[in-house]
C-alpha cells in the first residue's frame, strides 16, 4: 500500500495530537478535524444554526460560539448533542477530510506526503471510515488522561466521563483499527512506535 490514509481515534486525552505530530515529523501530512470544527463555528450560517438549535446562551459577548459553554450543553443533552452533530458539524467536517483525502491522493510528484494523517476522534461515529487504508486507536492510563483534561482544558473527572459515554463502545473500536498505540510511556517510547508503524504501514508498504 503506497501512501496510506491513516484515520487516529482514540481515548478522549490520551495523546492523539502528539501521535499526529510524530507522524508529521517523518513527512506525513495531518488534517486535524478540530480545526475545522474551529474554522465552522466562525461561519455566519453555522452561528445561526447553533443559535437555532442551542439559544443564544452559548455565545460570548461578541457574538461568537463559546466552544466551552456549548460543549456544557450539548454533553447534557443527548438530542441536542445528537442534532448538533449530525446536523451540523459531521456533514461539513466530513466534507472538508474529503476534500483533503481526495486533493493527497491526487498528489503527485517528488513534493507529495507520503502519508495523511486524518486526526479525527469521531471518525468513527461520523462514518468516515472508508476514507482510510488504517485506522490506529490511541489509548493512555485513565489517571494521566484525567491529569492532561484537568491542566488543558480544565475539565473535572465528570466531565471527561460524560463525553466518552457519548462515543461508540472503546471494545468495538480498538477492534476495527489496525493497530493501537498505548501511550503509557514516555514521549520518545511514543515515539518508537511511530516510527514502527511508520516503517510497516509506509516505507515497507
Amino acid at each position: 500500500m503506497s501512501r496510506p490514509v491513516i484515520g487516529l481515534v482514540g481515548q478522549v486525552c490520551a495523546g492523539k495530537s502528539a501521535v499526529a505530530a510524530a507522524f508529521q515529523r517523518r513527512g506525513a501530512g495531518v488534517s486535524a478535524a478540530d480545526r475545522w470544527v474551529h474554522e465552522l463555528y466562525g461561519r455566519d450560517d453555522v452561528k445561526a444554526e447553533v443559535r437555532s438549535l442551542c439559544g443564544g446562551g452559548v455565545f460570548d459577548s461578541g457574538g461568537e460560539v463559546d466552544r466551552r459553554k456549548l460543549g456544557t450543553a450539548v454533553f447534557a443533552d443527548a438530542g441536542l448533542l445528537e442534532a448538533l452533530t449530525r446536523r451540523v458539524v459531521y456533514p461539513r467536517v466530513g466534507a472538508a477530510l474529503e476534500r483533503e483525502t481526495a486533493a493527497f491522493r491526487a498528489a503527485t510528484g517528488p513534493g507529495a506526503a507520503p502519508a495523511l494523517v486524518l486526526d479525527a476522534p469521531t471518525l468513527l461515529e461520523a462514518g468516515r471510515e472508508p476514507l482510510c487504508d488504517r485506522l490506529l486507536f490511541v489509548a493512555a492510563p485513565r489517571e494521566r488522561r484525567l491529569a492532561w483534561a484537568l491542566a488543558r482544558r480544565g475539565w473535572a473527572p465528570e466531565e471527561l466521563e460524560l463525553r466518552e459515554r457519548h462515543l461508540l463502545d472503546e471494545a468495538r473500536k480498538r477492534a476495527r483499527c489496525h493497530a493501537v498505540i498505548e501511550n503509557s510511556g514516555t514521549l520518545e517510547d511514543l515515539d518508537r512506535r511511530v516510527a514502527e508503524l511508520w516503517k510497516a504501514w509506509v516505507e515497507e508498504s
